[in-house]
Formats: structure tokens, sequence, C-alpha cells
């Protein structure tokens, strides 16, 4: 079984999440919490950035960054329903692209909001 640490709020392991459902694969797959905070969690062995979504495959190598763990369920399905081949797509990836840098400015909205004195 496929593990994916991730967190409930990470709009990133949702991303991920949906393109396991998508293709078929979330019965393959079991979600674990990661606490990106806490040194102690593995993350940090699955994920040298420390950072969410990391999928961990059955042999213990693991695969993190969303835009490299959709590319790699797409392949995985076989079928590319996520990220079409040919002309369509540059055109996909462009679209991940933009999506993937309006969560990175919303998340760091919430990050100035929720750690950053008001001083």
């Amino acid at each position: 079984m496929l593990t994916l640490r991730t967190s409930p709020a990470s709009p990133f392991g949702r991303k991920v999440k949906m393109a396991l459902i998508v293709t078929g694969l979330i019965d393959r797959v079991q979600a674990v919490n990661a606490d990106t905070v806490d040194p102690k969690d593995s993350i940090r062995q699955q994920n040298p950035l420390g950072k969410i979504p990391a999928l961990v495959l059955e042999d213990g190598s693991a695969v993190y960054d969303s835009r490299v763990i959709v590319d790699w369920i797409d392949e995985t399905e076989g079928r590319h329903t996520l990220i079409p081949t040919g002309a369509q797509r540059i055109a996909v990836l462009r679209q991940q692209a933009l999506a993937d840098g309006l969560i990175d400015a919303a998340i760091l909205q919430v990050y100035e909001k929720r750690f950053r004195p008001a001083e």
C-alpha cells in the first residue's frame, strides 16, 4: 500500500487526493497526517525539504511535490487522464503551474496572518 503524507488543511495534499480519485488509485493509498513543525516527524526523511505532500511508495522511496506526485499518478494509471500527451500537454502543465502559484500566494497570506505579530 502507498502512503500519502499530508495534512487535512493542505491544498496540495487535496490536489493529490483528487488526482488519486480521478484515476481510481485512491484505494491503493493510505493518508497519514504529517506535522511539518515537529522535528521528530518522519516527513523529513521522506522529503528532504520537509514539506507535504509526499507519497511513500511500496519500496519505501518517496515522491514529493504535488506536481511530481500528480505526474507519477498519471504515469502509473497509464491512460494519461490527468496530463495529456501531445499538443495539450503544455497547456495543462501551464494551468497546473498557475493554480499552484495561486495556492502558494494564498498560503503565504494565511501564514502572514497566523504567524507574524501584528506590529
